[in-house]
């Protein structure tokens, strides 16, 4: 795992994952599979690294999936959009599945998960998404600002 200082990366081999918190876990094989879909023709369009929030629910499956996939995709990477110093620390799993690990900033402040969407965003040129049209939330606003940026989404849901 590395922790980049330097927050830019080339954004035209990036994807980012966004997705609810909460989903029926009785569908969970069948979004992993539709996840998993998504991410191998995201790396046939020359997709190689991937980027998590890493927020409990979707945005950690697919970064298990993307972990899982190495063997099957070359070149594949895992990266960790933190939003702020110690947020993961409860269930410190980007440690064992980031290839690279960003961390935004210092320090909790109310904007913080947004600011982490909108960096995602920023730097991808897909969105894999499993966003069920609520129009609330993270994963609408961030979703929101792929369209603006006019930038292609993938939504599993």
């Amino acid at each position: 795992m590395t922790i980049m200082n330097d927050l830019k990366f080339d954004r035209t081999v990036s994807a980012a994952f966004t997705g609810h918190r909460f989903y029926d876990f009785s569908q969970r094989e069948f979004i992993q599979e539709r996840l998993t879909s998504a991410i191998s023709e995201a790396y046939d369009h020359g997709i190689r690294n991937f980027i998590s929030g890493f927020a409990l629910g979707i945005d950690l499956m697919a970064a298990q999936l993307v972990q899982s996939l190495k063997c099957n995709l070359p070149g594949i990477s895992l990266t960790a959009a933190i939003p702020f110093e110690g947020q993961a620390e409860r269930y410190n799993i980007y440690d064992k599945l980031a290839d690279k690990v960003i961390v935004l900033s210092d320090c909790y402040y109310p904007s913080c998960f947004l600011d982490r969407d909108e960096f995602m965003v920023e730097n991808a040129s897909y969105l894999i998404a499993y966003y069920d049209g609520r129009e609330k939330g993270g994963t609408y606003y961030t979703v929101k600002k792929a369209r603006a940026r006019g930038i292609p989404i993938i939504n599993v849901y």
